[in-house]
């Protein structure tokens, strides 16, 4: 079984801090050691300078150039998608879905569900990163506040859309809760063990508490295809910035929303209740206008810190504990501790650019081969 001591780096565990030595045996980590000299019993690799933190993990990735996700989708083009996300530091992400005809998106569900989506984090045959489960966004959005998502698609949150819908590897969904008066079909997904997050959604500062108060505990790329935060109307978003127990994701990409907002929602919640998410898609803001992000989670934590929105610690916990928290995933990924998945980012400490990638203890590859 392969064992490495990553030597002389600055772990970000992301809950301490500790200049110390980092064992992995096999795919987990062994320990977190005091500094010492190198072991014969190990490889040894030196990080002296470096930071060393958990993968990183997007709630919220449509595709890229050469993959889309809500579009056809092909063995080759998943193995290079998740080699370049693990390449810059995203060892988990849950594929992201917008709005389609239903038997459309079952289909690629299915597809994902047996092309390496997996619950308990084994990482799929030539994959380089995790996919814990899918994130559908839609289609159970409100008509008012569609975005980029094609209309006729659009439908309202009910038990008979969902019963078709919600099929093994949905873990999140984005939907708009006062399209579901009596709450039935929200209770239908938390039954069904699918975290709720309110998105493309016209609530008011009342519906959005009922659905918060019923178990919504997450808000879809906050301020974004929501209603605006008004003096006289506080709508969606400020039921979220009064509710301890809601957690906003936030696009740092600087279009999405301005720097200083994005500061306004960490100050507003704090770094245990604020996630770091992309929406990158395969158009992405390079064709002009808001069709998702063309920015990586990586850039998400630099441009936090760049903007002195956050620490880069608290970046990370951002982009790493709290997405995996979210999903009830913390206690096998986004944490460096004894006994989690070996998933790791080595980080250059000047640059904060990613140096090396580790995915269940084995080195990621900037040239390995995959076309």
């Amino acid at each position: 079984m392969k064992k490495l001591r990553l030597i002389g780096g600055q772990i970000i565990s992301p809950l301490e801090v500790r200049f110390a030595d980092l064992l992995i045996v096999g795919d987990q980590i062994e320990e977190i050691v005091g500094r010492g000299e190198a072991s014969p019993d190990f490889e040894n690799v030196d990080v002296t300078g470096k930071f060393v933190t958990p993968g990183l993990f997007d709630l919220q990735l449509n595709g890229g150039p050469a993959l889309d996700f809500w579009g056809e989708l092909s063995d080759k083009a998943l193995e290079k998608f998740t080699h370049d996300q693990a390449i810059d530091g995203v060892t988990s992400f849950l594929p992201t879905l917008i709005t389609a005809d239903i038997d459309f998106l079952v289909r690629n569900i299915q597809w994902l569900n047996a092309h390496g989506l997996n619950k308990n984090l084994e990482l799929g045959k030539s994959l380089s990163a995790r996919l814990p489960g899918v994130h559908l966004e839609g289609p159970c959005l409100s008509p008012k506040r569609p975005g980029v998502h094609p209309p006729e698609f659009v439908t309202p949150l009910t038990e008979e859309t969902l019963k078709r819908l919600i099929i093994d590897g949905v873990s999140l969904m984005t939907m708009a809760p006062e399209t579901d008066p009596d709450g039935k079909a929200l209770q239908y997904l938390i039954d069904h063990g699918v975290k709720p997050s309110l998105g493309h959604s016209n609530a008011t500062f009342e519906e959005a508490n009922k659905a918060f108060n019923a178990g919504v505990t997450m808000m879809t790329h906050t301020f974004n295809a929501l209603p605006p935060l008004h003096h006289r109307s506080p709508g969606a978003v400020g039921a979220a910035f009064l509710n301890d127990n809601v957690t906003c994701c936030v696009i740092a990409d600087g279009l999405h929303l301005a720097p200083e907002m994005v500061s306004i929602i960490i100050k507003m919640k704090g770094r245990e209740h604020t996630i770091l998410v992309t929406d990158a898609a395969k158009i992405g803001t390079t064709g002009g206008g808001l069709v998702g992000s063309s920015i990586h989670l990586a850039d998400a934590v630099r441009n936090c810190v760049a903007w002195g929105s956050a620490s880069f610690v608290d970046a990370i916990r951002m982009a790493s504990f709290n997405p995996a928290k979210a999903l009830g995933l913390d206690e096998k990924i986004g944490h460096i501790e004894k006994g989690k998945k070996a998933d790791l980012v080595v980080w250059d400490e000047a640059s904060l650019k990613v140096d090396s990638v580790y995915v269940d203890g084995r080195k990621v590859e900037k040239n390995e081969a995959v076309i």
